[in-house]
This record gives C-alpha cells, sequence and structure tokens, in this order.
C-alpha cells in the first residue's frame, strides 16, 4: 500500500516541482508589482512588449518606490555539448533589480557576456569565463546562477544593451517595488487606472498565472498519468484491506455467535483500515520526501515538491476506498443468525 501511495506523490510531486521551477524567477522577485503589455498576464509562451516612457510614467504612480524595465525572450543556449531551450532576460545590472536572484559563481555580467543557470551550465559543459553562444549570438559566462533550470529549460541573463546586441531593445515588462505600508492591489488598480495599455498585476497574481498556463498545457497528460496512478494504488489498497477482512471472515462469525454485535465488529475492522493507511501514508511520504532530496543529485532539472495537502489528499482517498472495501465483506456477518454460525463458516 505504501508503495502505491508513493507513486501517486512521487507523480503529484514532480508537476508541483516543474510549477515550482517555471515561477522562480516570480516568486523569488524583489519586485511587488509586475507590469506587462494589456492582456498579458504571463511570461511562458507569452509576448509582452511596452513603450518605453513607461517604467517612468509607473513610477510615477502614488505608493511605487521605484521601478525597474526587464527584457524578455524565448531562444535556446549552446555549448560544448549541445543546446537547450532558454529564457533570455535583459536587466539593469547597475541595480541588479530584474536579474538573477543569487548568483553562486562569478559575477553580474557586462558588455558580451551574460550569467547561466548553474545546472544547463553543467549540462552543457561550460565554466566561468567560456564563450557560447545565446540565440546564435556568442557571449561570455561571467558568472551562474541557481533556481532557474526545469525539465524543458533554462534562463539566461544579460545587460539590457546587451539584449539589445542579441535581440531588440524593447522593454517587455516593468518590476515595481512599493513604499513601505503600500497595499499592492490598491497600487495595481492605479497603475492600470493613469497608464493605458498595461496590465497590473500583483507578485502573487503574476505567480499564480504563470502557474496555470502551464498546468492548462499539460493538463490532459497530468490528468491522464494522476488518474492512472491513482486507480492503481486504490485498487492494490482495496483488494489489500478485502482480502485482510476475507481471511478473518470465520474469526468474525465466531465472535458473532459469542455475542459480538456487527456494528462492533466493523469498528474493529475500520481501526484496521485507519491504522494500515496512516502507517502506509507514513512511510509513502517518508520515502518521496527521501527521494526529493536524492533526485536532484542525480538529475538537478527534475525537482519533486510534496505539499501536505496532496498527501493529505492521497492519503483521504485511500481511507476512503480502504473503508468501503474492507467493510463490504462483513454484510454477510450482518444477516448470520448466531445458531448457524458455526456450520455457516466452515
Amino acid at each position: 500500500m505504501a508503495a502505491s501511495l508513493m507513486l501517486v506523490l512521487i507523480l503529484d510531486g514532480i508537476f508541483a516541482g516543474a510549477v515550482d521551477r517555471v515561477t522562480y524567477y516570480m516568486r523569488t522577485s524583489p519586485a511587488d508589482v509586475f507590469v506587462s503589455q494589456a492582456g498579458v498576464r504571463t511570461m511562458h509562451m507569452s509576448a509582452s512588449t511596452l513603450p518605453a516612457g513607461t517604467p517612468a510614467r509607473v513610477a510615477q504612480v502614488p505608493g511605487v518606490a521605484w521601478t525597474a524595465p526587464i527584457a524578455f525572450a524565448s531562444g535556446s543556449v549552446a555549448g560544448p555539448r549541445g543546446r537547450q531551450l532558454s529564457y533570455l532576460f535583459g536587466y539593469d545590472t547597475r541595480t541588479g533589480r530584474g536579474g538573477p536572484t543569487r548568483l553562486v559563481a562569478g559575477r553580474a555580467p557586462g558588455v558580451g557576456e551574460a550569467v547561466l543557470d548553474e545546472q544547463a551550465a553543467d549540462r552543457l559543459g561550460i565554466e566561468v569565463g567560456d564563450r557560447f553562444t545565446v540565440m546564435g549570438m556568442p557571449v561570455r559566462a561571467a558568472g551562474f546562477s541557481t533556481g532557474g533550470s526545469s525539465i524543458t529549460n533554462t534562463t539566461v541573463f544579460v545587460d539590457l544593451t546587451e539584449f539589445a546586441r542579441i535581440h531588440d531593445d524593447r522593454v517587455s515588462y516593468v518590476l515595481a517595488g512599493l513604499d513601505e505600508g503600500a497595499d499592492p492591489a490598491t497600487v495595481v488598480d492605479a497603475i492600470q487606472a493613469e497608464t493605458a495599455g498595461v496590465e497590473a498585476q500583483t507578485r502573487e497574481e503574476f505567480a499564480d498565472s504563470e502557474a496555470r498556463v502551464v498546468t492548462d498545457m499539460s493538463a490532459d497528460l497530468l490528468r491522464l498519468m494522476s488518474t492512472i496512478g491513482l486507480v492503481i494504488a486504490l485498487a492494490v489498497i482495496a483488494l489489500g484491506l478485502m482480502t485482510a477482512t476475507l481471511n478473518r471472515l470465520r474469526d468474525f462469525a465466531v465472535l458473532k455467535a459469542l455475542g459480538a454485535r456487527t456494528p462492533r465488529l466493523a469498528g474493529a475492522v475500520a481501526m484496521q483500515v485507519l491504522l494500515t493507511v496512516v502507517l502506509a501514508a507514513t512511510v509513502a511520504t517518508t520515502a518521496v520526501l527521501a527521494l526529493a532530496w536524492l533526485l536532484p543529485l542525480a538529475a538537478p532539472a527534475v525537482q519533486i515538491s510534496i505539499t501536505a495537502a496532496a498527501v493529505l489528499q492521497t492519503a483521504t482517498s485511500a481511507l476512503l476506498v480502504g473503508m468501503l472495501a474492507a467493510l463490504w465483506p462483513l454484510r454477510r456477518i450482518a444477516s448470520l443468525d448466531a445458531a448457524t454460525a458455526f456450520r455457516e463458516t466452515r
């Protein structure tokens, strides 16, 4: 049963981990508000272009402490060991706002330089100081960031002037930090009212929008995998607990013949199911948490995120199915006459 529950938790955890990686940039950004082109609510599979004067106009909105323009494009990065899909970010390296959350090696990029995620650098065989290509343009690795690689893509950061050389000189998004005590929802409404042609969202709203679009893109595959895993797990649990009750059916019949009431027998079975499912869920959760710690050592781009909600949902489903399967055979005992119990169970 623990192995079955572990299968379900792993499937949920891998997808949750992928969503965490995709939204890592938003969740760890110092910005309180993200401003994009009107109608654009995500970065993934989106294209946003803002007028050059948008950062200045947003900065004039009451409650806004600072603004930082960033440029964004999808492309690829190539090194000695191959090529990988990548998101390219251009930011103002003088302030650092909009750049990588944390550098694990090297420094911020300068002219003709870029910062690459450490996992992608390792996969592509790139060291600090090496030359590689971004969207076909040569750059030098000034440093490595962390947290920006997922199963499908990675991130590269360059200065805004370098982004203009590689791609174009547009402003894609504006990050806004708020004054202390300012209400993000109020500032969002003010930005949209005072700045034409923009879409403003709080950091949490922007990350949620990004998570939803990733979920929607893989919803069919995810639903199929989760359904298959859950059906297998629940079938194993149901068969196991039903067999446990059937194997003790003669004992239950004897106990009823000696005076035990059916509700008491059902209570004994229910307690067995509860203890079994709780123990199986505990073992499965412990095993998946250990796997979540060990897996990145072998496959750094794969992350397993286990939440209390996922564990609770899985354990509750197992408990309900287990109760039904284990208590179902007792219907034979409920209608059994005490005088014929021994003969009926031979």
